[in-house]
């Protein structure tokens, strides 16, 4: 599962980076995105399908259902022209000139757009895979309410403000950016902005009104950051890395959800649960002051020609 998602998300934005300009990308990534959180939503019943069939059966249908998915996108899927053709002749090369890719390697870590870049993604990740892990739970704890009620209000509270989001940012980016060339910085600045509140107010909140509440804001603006990263990043990396510089940035975050859960755990251990959720605000406004100060894009498609 980890390879596939691992092959999957950098190729796949990256892909969809081609095909849309300016005046489309920040939409159709959040497009795309809507399906990852609808995904999740349909994921929260997984027990529920379990129940009424077995979970052998469960995995078994999902794995068909994927196994014919990819032999349909293995007909239909084709890169855009343009850059299927500068594949070719990028692998008609010679030896000497194929070094370029370490070359390549050197630019994407020697930009300290990249490394911002990589800080602005991982800071919000900590949140992000908080609420995934953790966030039925802090529903349980919140509002008295058994685990069989929490786990879908949660899931399906995040899910559709997220789809929301993701929607709404990729319009408003696209809108933005023609007038101002940080406008895909600034929405995403937007949506970070919109997770601090709501990070204090699930920490601390008691009431049914104010965590799902909370929750709401939290999506819609995780909604607004994760439909603008790959959009941002193509300002700063030009189109041969962006998959790979993707690629860094998605083991990144997951390295973080993975160290945010365990930690998450020990607060719950240590009854100071909501505290830990707080906690996480300070950190995601600290990336959101460096990303509104050092990121200063010039154009809306960085090449190597721009850098020169």
């Amino acid at each position: 599962m980890g390879v596939s998602e691992a092959l999957y998300i950098p190729a796949g934005l990256s892909l969809i980076a081609d095909y849309h300009s300016g005046k489309s990308r920040s939409l159709a990534v959040g497009i795309h995105m809507t399906g990852l959180y609808t995904g999740q939503a349909i994921g929260g019943f997984g027990a529920t399908v379990a129940a009424a069939f077995s979970w052998n059966t469960t995995f078994h249908w999902f794995g068909i259902i994927g196994i014919v998915y990819a032999l349909l996108l293995m007909i239909f899927l084709k890169d855009k022209k343009s850059s299927f053709a500068e594949t070719k002749t990028e692998s008609s090369a010679s030896p000497k000139e194929k070094k370029s890719l370490f070359k390549g390697l050197g630019m994407l870590f020697s930009n300290l757009s990249f490394w911002i870049i990589l800080l602005y993604f991982a800071a919000p990740s900590l949140p992000g895979w908080a609420t995934k892990n953790w966030l039925p739970t802090l529903f349980a704890d919140s509002l008295n309410i058994p685990m069989s009620q929490a786990g879908p209000i949660a899931t399906i509270t995040i899910a559709v403000s997220s789809f929301i989001g993701v929607i709404a940012g990729g319009i408003l980016s696209d809108k933005w950016v023609q007038k101002n060339i940080r406008g895909r910085v600034y929405t995403g600045a937007i949506g970070l902005g919109m997770t601090i509140p709501s990070l204090l107010l699930l920490g601390y909140g008691s009431g049914l009104m104010s965590v799902v509440g909370a929750a709401l804001c939290f999506g819609i603006g995780y909604g607004l950051f994760d439909a603008n990263n790959m959009p941002i990043l193509c300002q700063f990396v030009p189109k041969n890395l962006r998959a790979t510089a993707y690629g860094f940035m998605n083991m990144v975050g997951v390295l973080a959800g993975a160290a945010i859960t365990q930690v998450l755990g020990k607060f719950k251990d240590h009854g100071n649960f909501g505290f830990g959720f707080a906690i996480l605000s300070v950190i995601v406004l600290l990336a959101l002051v460096i990303q509104l100060y050092f990121l200063k894009p010039t154009t809306n498609d960085f090449t190597e020609i721009n850098e020169k």
